[in-house]
């Protein structure tokens, strides 16, 4: 007979210890030691942030939208007590199974009871059952993501994303770039009563294009293409259809005499819906708060973020003037006509602006700029391009973060033939203002000009992506593939700018080049002239043109006749922009009909540009080359082709445009120059091979 042994006994269970204040709690904290649910909690938080690192990874990727990552988060978030419950019921990691056969019972030689079957939570919070589903948990978001890229979904906000545009440039947005973060901003509609305030409506809108540019999260459409809108019968989804944007911004200006009321909206063009409105009340002076409220609401509707120094670049007021404020804004839309009188009323009106506020960043880049038009396009002497150099810099001494004019100052660098410090000043203009699409075009031309023919349709491109209606950025895209030799592909891209506007002259100017590439001299002549036949007015570049075809063809008469064509509308002779003269021309014409003494009084002109620009320090091949031709035709042989040669090194590879051109008749056989052709032809299609391989592994070529 046992001993009786009393509750109140220590050495025995006291009956009243089980229901003791806290013995519950207790008992749980031991349940959860002994179960290694601690354990259990911790690699279960270790293994969900690996997977939403994961997550966040695939998501970038493939463009996925924002709410696959929460989505992700809820499913662990669920995972969660299922896990837990799991390990209490299975009694943590490492638990002996139930089927296993107590050890000491074993010893002791007793026949261990039957195991027990599972029942009830034990036999469904299983690890088989758990580790299960954590795989169709996986398994269910990776088939929701792939429905996403491939069958498309909802966007940010429950909108639908916009479907596949007919512009060829939602094929060239770079990959896992959102369709959604891609604004339009069309026109800004003149509300005043007088008309004279119509200046200030286009400016509105162009220094609202130029504060969301400034914001590389986002994708702006420049000014040029969106200009193509003003009077337009086209929805809102057929305009973002055509420049591949997710979202319109559109708005109204009235102004009377100071006061001012802006009207905007942000717009879903797919849905409709009115993603943000805002109507702004005040005086002139305060446009820049508008423009700043304006550009942050826009990047926070499409999610854009913004860094540090974004963040000040649109907020920062370009002036306290109201006045210059005026004179700046005129000054843009006139440089914008690009005609001669319009960029000089343009030069005056910044020159104006700046006397209002001589410390006005942004009409000193203006100022610049058209100095540099003069230069480019209306026949003004090189000097005009360090006057342009001269006003961007100054700029820059009122703000080192201006992109316009970081680009001018690239632009002035690139007319005086210093390639490498135009390339880095246009690298910092992209660099401030990602958006910034005439920066981005250029920093094509500069590879191009250094030989780098592949880099350069790679900038084209990403350059028509900013800026899609502007048929100088498909022009431009074209004559990239065909200087590398890629005839075909350059051939889609002038259909489609002739599709855009037939009759601009600069498609028979780009078109001409082309030709004389592919097929020579002589096709591209008639070719020349048979687009000349569709044209109203011919300028200056394009008599130049039928001027060199007739030199191509050995058509002295012709040539001659062209070439003084195009000099007669030009104010400093025969220079056309700050690299190509016409003289040059002119010259071999006269020598070649025995009219030696004119014909070196026009090549000794000629001469003189382009040896100031060596002489203050340019080594491209824009200068060399021609100075090269004028030597040849001048009888100084030696000269001629070591000029020639530097200009190879330089980047000067056209394929047969060399073994074509008579101007070089007496050098083209020298060993060294057939040897550079032959390297340069090697190297042309190393770049060519390389482009093609990208574009087909980025399904962008069949």
């Amino acid at each position: 007979m046992g001993s009786y042994v009393s509750p109140y006994d220590p050495a025995g269970p006291p009956a009243i210890v089980e229901n003791a204040p806290g013995s519950a709690l207790k008992n749980l904290i031991h349940e959860i030691h002994r179960r290694s649910l601690w354990q259990v909690v911790g690699i279960y938080l270790a293994g969900g942030w690996v997977a939403l690192q994961v997550v966040e990874q695939l998501a970038e990727a493939a463009a996925l939208p924002e709410w696959v990552r929460p989505f992700a988060l809820v499913l662990l978030i669920i995972g969660f007590p299922i896990v837990l419950a799991t390990a209490f019921v299975q009694e943590g990691i490492g638990a002996r199974p139930v089927e296993a056969a107590p050890t000491a019972l074993a010893d002791a030689g007793e026949v261990p009871p039957p195991a027990v079957e599972p029942a009830g939570a034990a036999k469904l919070f299983t690890w088989r059952n758990a580790i299960g589903g954590g795989v169709v948990a996986l398994a269910l978001w990776g088939l929701v993501s792939l429905g996403w890229v491939f069958l498309g979904g909802a966007g940010p906000d429950g909108v639908a994303p916009p479907p596949a545009a007919a512009n060829p440039a939602e094929a060239l947005l770079p990959q896992g770039e959102q369709r959604t973060r891609s604004v339009a901003i069309l026109p800004f509609e003149n509300m005043s009563a007088d008309e004279e305030n119509a200046f200030f409506a286009d400016g509105v809108h162009e220094s609202m294009i130029t504060q969301l540019s400034k914001i590389g999260d986002l994708r702006v459409l420049s000014r040029a293409s969106m200009m193509r809108y003003r009077d337009t019968d086209l929805s809102l989804q057929e305009i973002a259809d055509e420049v591949s944007a997710g979202a319109v911004l559109q708005g109204s200006v009235q102004r009377a005499g100071d006061r001012l009321r802006i009207s905007a909206q942000l717009i879903d063009p797919y849905s409709d819906e009115n993603l943000w409105a805002e109507t702004f009340d005040g005086s002139v002076g305060d446009i820049f708060d508008f423009q700043s409220e304006v550009a942050l609401a826009v990047a926070d509707q499409l999610r854009a973020t913004l860094s540090p120094m974004e963040q000040v670049a649109v907020a920062r007021p370009a002036t306290e003037s109201v006045t210059a404020l005026d004179f700046y804004l005129q000054g843009r839309v006139a440089y914008d006509a690009f005609t001669g009188p319009a960029n000089e009323d343009a030069i005056r009106l910044f020159r104006l602006a700046i006397a209002e506020d001589s410390s006005f960043a942004e009409a000193w880049a203006g100022l610049g700029d058209g100095y540099l038009q003069r230069v480019q396009f209306h026949g003004y002497p090189i000097e005009w391009a360090d006057s342009g150099m001269v006003a961007a810099e100054r700029a820059l001494t009122f703000n080192e973060n201006l992109a316009d004019a970081h680009k001018t100052v690239g632009f002035a660098l690139s007319m005086l033939g210093r390639d490498d410090e135009s390339l880095a000043a246009y690298l910092r203009a992209v660099e401030i203002s990602p958006n910034h699409a005439s920066a981005t075009n250029n920093i094509g031309v500069s590879h191009a000009r250094r030989g780098e023919r592949d880099e350069a349709v790679r900038w084209y491109k990403l350059a028509f992506v900013l800026d899609p209606n502007n048929v100088l950025a498909r022009l431009n895209v074209a004559f990239g593939y065909s200087s590398i030799g890629e005839f075909e592909q350059a051939a889609r891209w002038y259909e489609q700018a002739r599709r855009l506007t037939p009759e601009d002259p600069n498609i028979a100017w780009y078109q001409y080049f082309n030709d004389v590439l592919e097929h020579g001299g002589g096709v591209a002549g008639e070719a020349l002239e048979a687009a000349m036949a569709r044209m109203e007015s011919v300028e200056p570049r394009v008599q130049y043109a039928r001027a060199e075809a007739a030199l191509y063809a050995g058509d002295s008469g012709t040539a001659l006749r062209f070439a003084e064509m195009a000099e007669s509308d030009l104010p400093e002779g025969g220079l056309i922009g700050a690299m190509t003269d016409s003289r040059v021309t002119r010259g071999w014409a006269l020598s070649r009909d025995g009219l030696t003494g004119q014909a070196l009084e026009v090549l000794n002109n000629a001469g003189s540009h382009f040896q100031r620009l060596l002489d203050s320090g340019a080594d491209n091949w824009t200068t060399l080359y021609p100075m090269a031709q004028i030597e040849a035709l001048r009888g100084n042989r030696e000269r001629a082709s070591d000029l020639l040669a530097r200009a190879m090194d330089a980047g000067l590879n056209f394929p047969g445009l060399i073994e074509q051109d008579p101007t070089l008749v007496d050098i083209i056989a020298d060993t060294r120059i057939q040897e550079l052709i032959q390297r340069n032809a090697r190297d042309l299609a190393r770049q060519r091979e390389s482009l093609a391989a990208e574009e087909l592994a980025s399904g962008e070529r069949n």
